[in-house]
């Protein structure tokens, strides 16, 4: 074939892969011209017949994916020049099976991640589980399996799944949250915030579920009071527990909402209605008995006016406190121990009333400081109940005489004083509702918490060299819950790190929430055995540029993870507070769902049918109420991945997920609104069929003017100029891929309302074919890598893609020498 003056003299090959110069074959083995010159092992179809099937049927997908796959899998990727660029998808709980919900965000992330390399980032794009947990207990007695056996087989599968729908993680970078490789450093995180007089036991009233046997955040139990998980009524129980301090970071975690993108939307409210309006601070009080001869207790107060103490003259509690529970007295109205004003020291009563106002759901009972002198409402109190009290404030509402150190003080003077001066029973500015972070677990399959119980040393942290405090693999369990790991005597008695007498180690296991509080962290370095992350991994890869989850958990994990990046950010370990930069919460996938307006129940598809135009029951005839819900196995609405796949392909089920709709809203799995992305394939796939044919002399073009190739010529640029930027535009800020993906359609359009000589002749033509397929590759990696295969079977198009795959080409940029007429209309 001869060449213009401006193309390079090529020799036509019809074995198409890509088009080497000289083509290289050993064995049936094509050598791609690529950066590491690795061997492709030749494919039956279009790489040994040389013939495009023209027909796009559901057997040439899985051929081209059952192709592509292995190669896309092992793909070294180059190195990027733009620097780093961290995408992370929140890690799965390893229950066996994905559903479509994981589909969709790893989708998601898998298309940014991808598209970021193309444009010359040095992508991290992890993967791990968050292997810890009670499924894994429940199984275990259910199904006669350990549960770490379970949890590993459960990964091995999910892994694989993974790997299938062609998700390009980094699995060198792998992690398991119930490795002792990992909850190790979870471990040395938990000492590194003890040593930071972060964690304290106390006893409280928890949410206890008595099926399980274990205890449950506020957010684990439902509108009508049942665990989330088993179902039962969840009671109030109080227990000794561990807490971490999370409220001496909420002004700070507060003032750092200020500082996110915008693209965090209503989390932010989210997270600012979590932490709650810092209008004051908690004060520790000590807890006296009757007799005022010793301090048995102490009781954690909210108050926004720290000078009021100075005149508080009694305490009052809900009848739910846990006062009420641990220091009952025969009068129902007043508790048989005194409170001591840490300010004065003098001793004020306690009183136990019914609240006026209804708490709003969740929130703990909470104890309130009694200052006649600042509350006509108290004063009553105070003289209904003959409790007698001082004012501390003078006429013209400074400090009162009497009071060392603050007396003749303004009230603002005084509490700025008070803070100064208490800061041992007084803490950092807070909010009313914000508690800090329960994190002990009555449960087996968790991280051990790192301390020992010593008769004479107290409670005494494991030395940093022993750790990990490893989890006894149980063979078996014989019922659910309660605290299996104290039936461990061999594991139980231990030695104290401090006096090395006898001690006990700590039977409550850490919440799962504080395995996945640093995960993203552990990405980093994952093989580091001497610290969690080495501080120039951390200087080098955060904060997250791009996190993408579910939003159900922009609350408590979000909320716990940003602690602890503000934690590691006051030790000098992270270069900025914040963890993550871009946040999109993605929306769920819903299936119709079909249930039994008289009984109830939820039925499947197949055992539905319609009658006069009315859904019904099959042999019942009952009426069905039809709704789009969030997929779920109790509504018989979900649909396994695998059956998605084998009805469509890979790549069509991914763009399902990313297609039509935002990523932050809810994705019907509707088959019908599918219809569009199936076309969209089609119709691409015989635009490469067309350039085929045309440029191997299979189709015949009819001869177009020049100042109609001109005007064709210039459309297409003009064309293409437009849709990068808007394709650039939609996913640079607000990650909009489904209208990413309407803007490449609308791109791809254009390539087949040219006359049919363009496809031979233009230049424009061959640089938009080549750039649709390359913005087609993050969202449909298979499919784009055979489109690009059977287009560079064209010598000139080989020539011009460089000899690369498309995985090793350039995101398409915009032409700034491209030339457009600009019209300008006088007069109307």
């Amino acid at each position: 074939m001869s060449a213009t003056a401006s193309q390079v003299q090529v020799t036509m090959v019809v074995l198409p892969l890509l088009i080497i110069k000289p083509p290289l074959t050993r064995a049936g083995f094509l050598l791609s011209k690529s950066r590491d010159c690795r061997w492709i092992p030749a494919r039956t179809a279009f790489n040994q017949t040389g013939i495009w099937e023209p027909k796009l049927t559901l057997q040439v997908k899985q051929d081209l994916e059952a192709y592509w796959k292995p190669i896309l899998h092992n793909v070294k990727h180059r190195q990027g020049s733009r620097g780093k660029y961290y995408v992370l998808s929140m890690f799965p709980y390893p229950s066996g099976k994905l559903h479509l919900g994981h589909v969709r965000v790893y989708a998601i992330s898998d298309s940014m991640a991808r598209m970021r390399k193309l444009q010359g980032y040095e992508v991290i794009h992890p993967m791990g589980w968050d292997a810890f947990g009670l499924p894994a207990e429940n199984a275990a007695v259910e199904k006669g399996m350990p549960a770490h056996v379970w949890t590993e087989s459960n990964i091995t599968h999910m892994r694989q799944q993974l790997i299938n729908m062609g998700f390009d993680f980094d699995w060198d970078r792998e992690v398991r949250t119930c490795d002792p490789a990992y909850y190790r450093w979870t471990q040395h995180l938990f000492l590194q915030l003890w040593d930071a007089g972060l964690v304290y036991q106390k006893e409280a009233f928890v949410n206890w579920d008595p099926v399980d046997q274990t205890v449950l955040a506020n957010e684990q139990v439902d509108e009508n009071g049942r665990s989330w998980r088993s179902g039962a009524v969840v009671e109030k129980k109080l227990l000794k527990q561990w807490f971490i301090k999370t409220s001496e970071y909420a002004a700070a975690l507060q003032e750092g909402l200020a500082t996110v993108p915008s693209n965090w939307f209503d989390v932010v409210d989210l997270q600012r209605n979590w932490i709650g309006e810092i209008t004051g601070h908690r004060v520790k009080i000590e807890v006296w008995d009757a007799q005022r001869t010793k301090a048995v207790d102490t009781v954690s107060v909210f108050t926004d006016n720290l000078p009021g103490l100075l005149g508080t003259a009694f305490l009052t509690v809900p009848p739910d406190h846990e006062m009420c529970a641990k220091h009952r007295s025969e009068n129902a109205q007043s508790l048989d121990v005194a409170c001591r004003n840490p300010l004065t020291g003098e001793f004020f009563p306690v009183f136990v009333v019914e609240e006026t106002q209804r708490r709003t759901v969740g929130l703990d009972p909470e104890a309130r400081f009694g200052v006649p002198n600042l509350n006509e409402a108290d004063a009553d109190f105070a003289a209904s109940h003959s409790v007698t009290w001082r004012s501390f404030l003078t006429a013209d509402g400074l400090i009162a005489k009497g009071f060392v150190g603050l007396s003749g003080m303004s009230m603002s003077a005084a509490a700025a004083k008070i803070v100064a001066d208490g800061k041992e029973f007084i803490s950092t500015p807070i909010s009313s509702k914000c508690k800090d972070w329960l994190i002990s677990r009555q449960r087996y399959w968790g991280t051990p918490i790192p301390l020992v119980h010593c008769a004479g040393c107290g409670h005494v942290p494991v030395a940093a060299e022993d750790l990990p405090v490893k989890l006894p693999l149980l063979e078996s369990i014989s019922s659910r819950g309660g605290s299996l790991l104290a039936q461990q005597v061999d594991w139980v008695n231990t030695v104290c790190p401090k006096c090395n007498g006898p001690a006990k180690r700590e039977t409550d296991t850490m919440d799962t929430f504080v395995d996945s509080s640093w995960y993203f962290l552990r990405y980093l370095d994952p093989k580091n055995e001497s610290v969690p992350f080495s501080r120039e991994a951390a200087m080098a890869g955060m904060p997250v540029d791009l996190y993408i989850g579910g939003k159900e958990h922009a609350l408590m994990h979000l909320f716990y993870a940003r602690f602890i990046g503000y934690f590691l950010h006051r030790q000098g370990l992270l270069p900025q507070p914040e963890p993550f930069d871009h946040l999109l919460s993605q929306g769920f996938v819903q299936g119709k769902s079909y249930q039994d307006k008289v009984t109830g129940r939820y039925l499947t598809a197949s055992e539905v049918e319609i009658v006069g135009g009315k859904t019904v029951g099959k042999g019942t005839g009952n009426e069905i109420v039809e709704e789009w819900e969030k997929m779920s196995k109790s509504k018989m609405n979900g649909l396994d991945p695998d059956d998605a796949v084998a009805e469509y392909g890979i790549d069509a089920t991914r763009l399902f997920m990313l297609g039509n709709v935002a990523p932050r809203s809810h994705r019907r799995w509707d088959p019908f609104l599918f219809k569009g992305l199936l076309n969209w394939e089609l119709y691409l796939w015989l635009i490469v069929n067309d350039y085929i044919g045309l440029n191997s002399g299979k189709y015949q073009a009819a001869a177009i003017s020049k100042d109609e190739e001109d005007r064709h010529e210039m459309e297409l640029a003009e064309s293409r100029n437009h849709h990068v930027k808007e394709i650039d535009g939609s996913l640079d800020k607000y990650y909009g891929i489904n209208m990413a993906l309407k803007k490449l359609q609308n791109l791809s359009t254009s390539l087949r309302k040219v006359p049919s000589s363009m496809m031979q002749t233009s230049p424009q033509f061959r640089t938009n074919l080549r750039d649709v397929i390359t913005m087609l590759f993050p969202f449909a990696p298979h499919f784009a890598a055979e489109l690009w295969t059977g287009a560079c079977s064209v010598p000139i198009m080989a020539v011009e893609a460089g000899h690369k795959q498309v995985w090793e080409s350039d995101w398409p940029k915009m032409d700034e020498t491209c030339k457009l007429d600009l019209i300008i209309q006088v007069g109307g």
